[in-house]
């Protein structure tokens, strides 16, 4: 059995197809082709399942991994130029322990003539990440729990991000309703109040956001949440859990800048937390949290209270899942925890349940949670009508340059004036959200705005040649930095 924490080796992952996951395999090992290619140095064609119409890759590419847009695109050109549509691939860098196992789907569109041609409609890769650095709890559920792949619809549902979503969110809304239903306690609150709701919504979104900033590396390599503060292990070791270390961490730490924190939490493993100054970490009235220059503890410290055992089961629940960083594209998902679920519990947890009458609150709230496909479609639509006017280019030529799609590319040329009016456009672009909740919308025109430079503008030279003088001075941050 393939263990999916150990380091990749093709001669395990070949059996693990013949013998556990692949209902027929047949091994076909030869080279592919990467003259033409960017961001895989080799690549190499394993085999393939004939039952389920699929073939199987393994790529190799030197660097981060975390270029997965630019290393997806190249994938996908190997299978469009052998008209294949569906495959599973490995991706790993020689001396890594990390790797990624992937399926890769598109859709093939008949022509007006009624004939299958080789458009790539909706490519889509969606990845497992694995090796010794990963949580393997979830891979191992859809990957060897369940058994061999039944079909191409059972395959596609052990890649699902939606289905990895649901359970961490059902597991999250879980440890919400165990924690306002009696467990938490607040100063002059009874129990069950909106008041205990809007407070353990505020915990449990501060606390993942935290495991995101374990995920996150400063320049010296060091994770900007030190596992020492936040990790089941410092749970454990850390009575008093939320006293001793998490309301530091919200309300002394991350909420103000190093010169002006006590010096208790000037030191490690405090002083490698970062300032943040976006309010989430602001004290409202409502988190009972009130410090003088010579109080030890909040003056709250005995009357807010939340049993250690709530931080072991729920922090029990976030060790088992893989978190990235990086947001999730519709080309490009990888099959973690992404900062979007952020969104989701905020704009969704408060409306799970009304403690006090047991019945959904989103009508009373307010709060709905977006698809990422209703925001992909809004921000597709608004940057295309952007840009229409702004450059008068045609709309066929545009929906190419915003279009994840592939064959498009090539039916839809841009031409080195097409791509000065881009960059002149997105330059001055504006974008507003009145209705902002989240940040889904935003933070999904970032992206794509990212990949339009990303493809129009690969080397950053005709943005800095476009822009005012004054964006070169300082520290000479580029497109991508300045975005």
């Amino acid at each position: 059995m393939m263990q999916l924490n150990n380091d990749y080796q093709r001669e395990d992952f070949l059996k693990f197809l013949e013998e556990d996951f692949l209902p027929d395999f047949n091994r076909d090992i030869r080279p592919v082709n990467t003259g033409s290619l960017s961001s895989i140095q080799k690549a190499n064609y394993l085999g393939e399942s004939k039952g389920l119409d699929l073939q199987v890759f393994e790529f190799i590419f030197e660097g981060s991994p975390n270029k997965r847009v630019a290393l997806t695109k190249d994938a996908f050109s190997v299978m469009r130029s052998s008209a294949i549509y569906n495959a599973l691939a490995i991706f790993h860098s020689p001396g890594k322990k990390d790797w990624r196992f992937s399926l890769m789907t598109a859709t093939p569109e008949p022509t007006e003539k009624g004939k299958v041609s080789l458009s790539y409609s909706n490519p889509k890769r969606l990845s497992f990440f694995l090796g010794s650095n990963a949580k393997t709890n979830t891979p191992t559920k859809f990957l060897i729990n369940k058994g061999k792949v039944v079909g191409f619809d059972d395959l596609k549902s052990r890649f699902s991000i939606e289905v990895v979503n649901k359970e961490f969110y059902k597991e999250i809304s879980q440890a919400f309703t165990i924690l306002v239903n009696g467990l938490l306690k607040l100063p002059s609150t009874q129990d069950k109040s909106q008041t205990n709701l809007e407070f353990a919504v505020r915990l449990i979104g501060r606390i993942i956001f935290c495991w995101f900033l374990r995920e996150k590396k400063s320049e010296a390599g060091l994770a900007l949440m030190p596992k020492d503060l936040l990790s089941l292990e410092a749970v454990i070791k850390n009575k008093d859990y939320y006293h001793k270390i998490l309301e530091p961490i919200f309300f002394e730490v991350l909420n103000k800048p190093v010169k002006s924190r006590r010096e208790d939490f000037a030191e490690e493993p405090f002083s490698s937390v970062p300032y943040l100054n976006g309010g989430l970490f602001s004290p409202q009235d409502d988190d009972f949290y009130k410090r003088t220059k010579d109080d030890y503890q909040s003056q709250f410290h005995n009357t807010l209270v939340i049993p250690d055992e709530w931080f072991v089961d729920s922090f029990k629940i976030l060790e088992t899942y893989n978190f990235t960083i990086d947001e999730n594209t519709s080309y490009d998902e990888e099959l973690s925890i992404d900062p979007e679920m952020l969104g989701r519990i905020f704009e969704n947890l408060l409306a799970e349940i009304n403690p006090e009458t047991g019945k959904s609150a989103r009508k009373s709230t307010g709060s709905y949670y977006t698809p990422r496909v209703i925001v992909n479609y809004m921000v597709d639509e608004s940057l295309l009508l952007y840009l229409k006017e702004q450059t008068g280019i045609k709309e066929e030529k545009l929906k190419t340059i915003i279009s994840y799609d592939l064959d498009d590319d090539v039916a839809n040329p841009v031409t080195p004036d097409d791509k000065d009016k881009i960059i002149y456009a997105l330059d001055k672009v504006k974008i507003l959200d009145p209705a902002c909740g989240s940040g889904a919308f935003p933070i999904g025109a970032l992206q794509k705005i990212v990949f339009i430079l990303q493809q129009t503008d690969p080397d950053g030279k005709l943005w800095f040649k476009k822009t005012d003088k004054k964006h070169l001075t300082g520290n000479k941050k580029s497109y991508r930095t300045r975005i």
